[in-house]
């Protein structure tokens, strides 16, 4: 009997095991279908507009397997594009809470949460996580990118600099025109002119082309009484954005009219027309020519203009000048009436425009509103501009 026992016990424990076995498979099994299942429950949710289920099943789902830490991540940035900002908060800070992710899946759900916070306004919270992520040896260009955008928002200019100043070489050699511009904000900040001076230099050595800093060096340059260094900047500004000419207009009349010197003034608006300045500098030295008298000339070089280049500005100042010479009478009112219209459609017409997404504006901003580029906005070239 013994013996038999002896004999029977290895069937036993083989039984034992294979039952083991069929049992972890059928666990197993039944924990697939039940995921399944609950995903395709969750879904619904979603495809019913039930969010909120939706959220609490799929978090719940996380502890079942970290193979779901990616399908996470995704809805979480969906809700995000959706405007449902804070079912993704909840979600990426459930993701962040696990104590067993990843080093790398954590840093991962950290941007998204900052991404999250950035989206809904909530910019300490979106800073705090980016500084985190910049400081780690390895973090990515984006948590950069996206913690200078913040200091843009906020207007904090000197961080957004600290932080250009701490990346790539590379990256800052392509940021240096933003980083002029960060100057420059800076500069309009400053109380003391000569505060205000230094940063615009400082704007300059980020970029010797930036014309919002020469033009505004000219400007204050002219109202310490330095005329010397405010004709400096503006003959730089030929070279470096000619389309901000026009803008620049008043300063360089005054200054050279102070020193006096209506030879260099001429001077300077011929070099700028020669150099495409536009029709406003050509209207400028028009008007010049006629106060001298030499209204004949005047009228030429509009005309001449015309030819190449027509424009509202152009045409109105060309009537300007044939009232001035028409005798009193009908044919001059109905001129005169002519050139009021023409004005009337050049002061509703804006006078600027992006040159990165085409969004018009009367003013001149330095920060696009529309898509936020620096230095982008322009004045519009051809019939209804320059």
């Amino acid at each position: 009997m013994l013996e038999l026992l002896f004999l029977l016990l290895p069937i036993a424990a083989g039984y034992g095991w294979y039952m083991g076995r069929r049992s972890v498979r059928q666990n197993q099994s039944n924990q697939r279908k039940k995921m399944s299942r609950d995903y395709f429950t969750g879904l619904n949710f979603l495809l019913s507009n039930e969010s909120d289920k939706a959220v609490d099943l799929f978090i719940s789902l996380l502890d079942v397997d970290d193979e779901t830490i990616d399908t996470h991540l995704s809805l979480g940035s969906l809700f995000r594009k959706r405007g449902e900002v804070d079912r993704a908060i909840r979600i990426h800070q459930n993701l962040i809470a696990r104590p067993s992710l990843p080093d790398e899946q954590r840093d991962m759900a950290m941007m998204e949460l900052g991404k999250d916070y950035l989206a809904a306004g909530f910019y300490d919270r979106a800073e705090e996580i980016f500084v985190t992520l910049v400081r780690q040896d390895d973090h990515s260009e984006e948590a950069e990118t996206l913690l200078i955008d913040i200091y843009q928002v906020t207007k904090e200019w000197q961080k957004a600099l600290d932080i250009i100043r701490k990346i790539s070489r590379k990256r800052q050699q392509t940021l240096k025109p933003v980083s002029a511009h960060f100057y420059c904000q800076l500069a309009d900040e400053a109380t003391e002119n000569s505060d205000k001076i230094k940063l615009l230099l400082q704007a300059l050595k980020q970029d010797p082309l930036c014309g919002r800093a020469l033009l505004t060096l000219a400007q204050i340059y002219l109202l310490t009484g330095e005329l010397r260094q405010c004709l400096k900047q503006l003959s730089a500004l030929l070279d470096a954005d000619i389309q901000l000419v026009p803008d620049a207009l008043a300063t360089a009349r005054q200054a050279y009219l102070t020193l006096p010197d209506e030879a260099g003034y001429q001077s300077y608006l011929s070099r700028a027309i020669e150099k495409g300045a536009g029709a406003s500098v050509i209207n400028a030295l028009a008007e010049r020519l006629e106060q001298q008298g030499e209204q004949q000339q005047a009228e030429t070089m509009v005309l001449d203009a015309l030819y190449r280049h027509p424009t509202m500005k152009g045409f109105q100042h060309l009537m300007q000048l044939h009232i001035a010479q028409a005798e009193d009478g009908q044919a001059k009112k109905s001129l005169s009436m002519l050139e009021h219209l023409v004005e009337q459609q050049i002061k509703y017409r804006p006078a600027f425009r992006c040159n990165e997404c085409g969004f018009p504006s009367h003013a001149l901003y330095w920060h696009c509103p529309s898509c936020k580029n620096w230095g982008s906005i322009k004045r519009i070239r051809g019939l209804d501009g320059e």
